[in-house]
């Protein structure tokens, strides 16, 4: 079980920056695994086929009438096949939207491939935490084993009573108690994790956060390389682009369709063969089309204004978060370095210069700053993931 929550906690590492190659192989794996992931780029592989498929050009019509003639005439058989041509920038545009449609498809993929990694992300920074947790309170559990084991000696020697004794197993079983219940936690970040990976087990090996990640020294400058490159934002903008270019095929569906084909008419006496060639003019067909294409180019153009202005202040809102949680996490462990007296208490304990109870309350208040240094460290992790738009 140990060997399996060290590798699964690894992956948090590698996201925050450990070893790249293994965050790919980690990623990629998330990737083929996850099931919603896979119903995503099945609907986009139909996405692209419906795309293409409105692109192709009307179907060719073949028409057949066979016609009775009144006595001494004949019968008269009569063959047509056609086939509407749009004009040749029509077509153009269509192709090109066939192309626009396909990268809206793939950025909304690209969108829910980047918050399945969020996901994974969270859950191996709370994976992190845990395992170095336990590490804390497993040394913990040692000081507290080692303290009952002195007292019940010193018990037998006469130079303790069995009060203090009790007190150091209550002790013990209070750290116990909080070991379970961060243990249970970490099997239930785990078992997150392997949802996420379509129930199959992450194969890593590191249990610790990257020291190199910091902050963006300019928030203005990493921002606009984050709208640049954000799947959300580039979805907003893509769909003006279509919206646009629906609008410029609207504009084109007004000119005439030429109709061009074959036809014969066969009668008893007589035949005709010739070229056939018509025209569709869009009277009534196209009414309102351009407006509403219109319309739906300045819908979107206010989607991707209001897109642009909560992602600005979102990642500006997380970027102050980040630094306060940085600041935080660096002043409680410098403390914490500084006012580790473990050892120190546990020598005036054992010459009599403190009381069990002393002992205890101060033990206890060193977890606790611990503990909440773990945890701002954490926090920290967590806000720098909330910067990972890209």
């Amino acid at each position: 079980m140990r060997r399996i929550s060290l590798t699964l906690l690894c992956l948090c590492c590698c996201l925050q920056g450990f070893a790249q190659g293994a965050v790919e192989t980690v990623l990629r794996e998330i990737e083929l695994n996850n099931p919603d992931l896979q119903a995503a780029a099945a609907a986009l592989d139909e996405e692209r086929l419906a795309h293409r498929s409105e692109a192709l050009p009307a179907n060719p019509e073949l028409e057949f009438n066979y016609l009775w003639g009144a006595a001494g005439i004949g019968n008269r058989h009569d063959l047509r096949v056609t086939q509407a041509l749009d004009m040749p920038t029509l077509s153009g545009l269509r192709s090109g939207q066939v192309t626009r449609l396909d990268e809206l498809a793939a950025l909304k993929y690209r969108a829910q491939l980047l918050d399945v990694f969020r996901q994974a992300r969270e859950l191996c920074i709370d994976l992190v935490h845990s395992h170095l947790l336990l590490e804390e309170l497993q040394d913990h559990q040692e000081r507290s084993a080692s303290l009952v084991q002195a007292y019940e000696r010193r018990l037998e020697a006469g130079g303790a009573t069995i009060l203090d004794l009790n007190k150091a197993r209550l002790h013990l079983a209070s750290v116990q108690g909080q070991i379970n219940r961060v243990e249970n936690k970490r099997q239930s970040l785990l078992a997150a994790l392997r949802m996420l990976n379509g129930g199959r087990d992450v194969d890593v090996a590191l249990t610790a956060y990257d020291l190199d990640d910091t902050l963006p020294e300019d928030f203005e400058s990493w921002f606009e390389q984050a709208s640049e490159q954000n799947p959300v934002l580039a979805y907003v903008r893509q769909e003006v682009r279509v919206g646009q270019q629906q609008l410029a095929i609207e504009r084109m569906n007004w000119m005439p369709e030429l109709t061009v084909g074959y036809m014969s008419e066969l009668r008893t006496e007589e035949q005709f063969r010739g070229v056939t060639v018509g025209v569709s003019i869009p009277l009534w067909s196209g009414a309102n089309r351009v407006k509403r294409a219109r319309a739906g180019v300045a819908a979107a153009e206010s989607r991707q204004k209001a897109a642009e202005h909560a992602f600005y202040e979102q990642l500006r809102d997380n970027y102050r978060i980040a630094l306060a949680m940085k600041e935080n996490a660096e002043m409680l462990r410098a403390s914490l370095t500084d006012t580790d007296y473990r050892d120190f208490l546990l020598s005036a304990l054992s010459r009599g210069e403190i009381s069990m109870v002393e002992y205890l309350v101060e033990n206890d208040l060193y977890y606790e700053a611990l503990e909440q240094t773990l945890e701002a460290e954490r926090d920290y992790r967590h806000s720098l993931s909330a910067l990972k738009v890209f």
